[in-house]
């Protein structure tokens, strides 16, 4: 006998809640880029994170500018760096045009620290994604 796999709303990865961005969580994720351990974030990430975070990445921009207000300028620096390597190396984590790198960005312009010619240079020589690290134009 099969069974057949039931969908819960209340279990959904990709709920909005913004209590679900924890600080705590972007710290160790800010940490990894700051000790250099970007080049491959499957081994600096255990399967457990990878599949606990991935939510991270399609959170609504109003969470991802309530929380990175509270951020240091090099955390967030940190997480953008990490986010836009996350995106391309750890399956499931692909997030388009509504990627943190985009909010992490928005909250660096408003305090006066975006654009930065060499993070952007950076954003770019290590994304596929078209829309970072401005977004989409229509999201303005």
């Amino acid at each position: 006998m099969s069974t057949v796999d039931t969908w819960d709303p209340s279990q959904n990865s990709d709920a909005t809640n913004s209590d679900d961005i924890n600080i705590d969580v972007l710290l160790r994720l800010a940490k990894i880029s700051f000790n250099g351990q970007l080049d491959n974030l499957s081994e600096a990430l255990s399967s457990d994170e990878i599949s606990d975070y991935r939510h991270l990445m399609k959170r609504h921009k109003e969470d991802w500018f309530k929380v990175s207000a509270d951020l240091e300028q090099h955390t967030l620096v940190h997480l953008i760096r990490f986010f836009t390597l996350a995106e391309a190396q750890l399956t499931g984590w692909e997030a388009g045009s509504k990627s943190p790198v985009v909010w992490l960005c928005r909250e660096l312009k408003k305090r006066g620290a975006f654009p930065d010619a060499e993070l952007i240079a950076w954003i770019k020589d290590n994304t596929d994604n078209k829309f970072l690290p401005y977004g989409n134009l229509l999201d303005l």
